[in-house]
């Protein structure tokens, strides 16, 4: 007090300030037991701003840490998808260098042929069986278009005009086989065989229509056809073809050079075009193969270029968890495997008994007959012999090129996954850490907290008594 100022006491300021006291004790115990009672410190952000403020970003660093855990559990979740599929195609792949290795290094007869085209024809679909599995329903292999499989799984009727590029070491310099019937007059199947060099780019399609081959005067052959329509050269024999011109046979898909046009190839490729309309289950879908455009009114136009899935990990870590079927099964792959199918499946040699017709029909008999017969199917055998051989160690040339460049694929989809589990390793000690601050900016300490509420709750009583004493005396203990 100032010098010279009294204050009085009243009773009335003394309980009031009893019962200030009190209450406050009582409000400092009941927030002791609320921090008790749900192991937190605050209840609402007023009790304390900054440990709030505090606790709302280490809930958001957790939350986002949690989220970027489900991402990383599902691009591995992908991942192992899709490394499961490359670990098939690469043994299937090897399955049918085995078989090119067998048929290669021996005599095939017709059985034999038929046996290791049907074996190679199954893997084949196999192959694109691989490039259609899903995770949770879309198509892995497919970049953005997860509902598109790679592989038609059944058949389907669209047009599409397709672009492709074609380089210099997409050129199979091989032997071509072709029975052809060069005189009407005589059964189908029984002249002697054909066999010429031929420098040959092939579609991943029969059947295209309106090729354009960048640079070349494209015309249109039969692989039946003796010589090309309005021409005097075999579609199959390259030296008869003129430069400049590129002969597209079209049950097969293949398309023949001039041996000077293969061996100038434009080193920066060139590309073809063409249009296709239907395709059958077990053909690639161009629309996650091929630059394309849907022929149909109102269709659209479609590019594979940049379809990379990155899922996010962290912030600004972004992982590419996906793989594109055009950079495992191949176009080129699925074009060579199935022209060899399609080769097995349809040389033949001239059936004995037709021959016998044959040459019966021009005047031959007995030992004559006999040795012209013998001869020719010696001579188509040795021939088809030669050709198949020659495809065979072009096949393996073939593979060892899918299998390494699959290899490639598959080495550097593991190095993703490899770095996915360090990001997941980390993620899992940054949900430690922001848990830990999270707790300890936030939870209560619960046995300080006991023994503050211990040491409130004497007080507390220490002020009931105390007060006890200040309110007993009243008006009455003075009448």
């Amino acid at each position: 007090h100032k010098e010279g100022i009294k204050t009085r006491i009243t009773n009335m300021m003394m309980a009031n300030t009893m019962l200030l006291n009190i209450g406050r004790n009582m409000k400092y115990v009941d927030n002791l037991y609320e921090q008790i009672s749900t192991a937190k410190k605050i209840q609402v952000p007023s009790d304390d701003p900054i440990t709030a403020a505090r606790a709302l970003k280490f809930r958001s660093s957790v939350s986002d840490t949690t989220q970027y855990q489900r991402n990383a559990s599902q691009g591995m979740a992908w991942m192992d998808v899709t490394e499961s599929a490359y670990t098939n195609v690469v043994n299937i792949m090897k399955s049918i260098k085995d078989r090119c290795v067998q048929a290669a290094n021996g005599t095939l007869e017709a059985v034999d042929r038929q046996a290791i085209a049907a074996q190679i024809r199954q893997m084949t679909n196999q192959l694109g069986t691989e490039m259609d599995i899903t995770y949770a329903g879309r198509y892995t292999f497919s970049g953005f278009r997860t509902d598109e499989p790679p592989v038609f799984e059944r058949d389907d009727s669209r047009s599409f005009r397709i672009n492709q590029t074609f380089a210099v070491n997409d050129i199979e310099i091989t032997k071509s086989y072709q029975k052809l019937r060069l005189s009407s007059q005589t059964p189908i199947d029984t002249d002697p065989a054909v066999v010429n060099d031929t420098y040959i780019i092939k579609l991943p399609y029969a059947n295209a229509q309106n090729v354009n081959l960048n640079g070349f005067t494209v015309v249109v052959a039969s692989a039946q056809d003796e010589t090309v329509p309005l021409t005097t050269y075999n579609p199959y024999d390259s030296s008869s073809i003129p430069a400049g011109t590129a002969v597209h046979i079209v049950e097969t898909g293949e398309i023949v050079l001039n041996p000077g046009d293969a061996m100038n190839f434009n080193l920066n490729g060139v590309d073809v075009t063409y249009e296709k309309t239907g395709f059958a289950a077990g053909e690639l879908n161009p629309i996650v193969y091929f630059k394309c455009e849907d022929l149909s009114p109102g269709g659209l136009t479609y590019n594979m270029d940049n379809q990379d899935m990155a899922y996010e990990f962290s912030v600004n870590t972004h992982v590419n968890i996906n793989s594109l079927a055009k950079n495992v099964y191949t176009d080129k792959m699925y074009a060579d495997l199935n022209n060899l199918c399609t080769l097995l499946e349809s040389v033949t040699i001239s059936d004995r008994r037709q021959l016998i017709e044959k040459y019966t029909l021009l005047g031959l008999s007995g030992d004559t007959l006999t040795k012209t017969v013998n001869n020719q199917l010696a001579d188509e055998k040795a021939r088809l012999t030669d050709v198949l051989h020659d495809r065979f160690n072009n096949m393996l040339e073939m593979c060892d090129r899918h299998i390494a460049a699959i290899s490639k694929q598959q080495t550097d989809l593991g190095s993703r996954m490899n770095r996915l589990d360090l990001i997941l390793a980390r993620l899992d000690k940054d949900e430690g850490s922001y848990k830990k601050l999270m707790s300890d900016n936030e939870d209560t300490d619960m046995m300080q907290a006991i023994m503050f509420k211990s040491n409130a709750e004497a007080v507390y009583q220490a002020s009931l008594k105390a007060g006890a004493s200040i309110i007993q005396m009243t008006l009455s203990n003075f009448i």
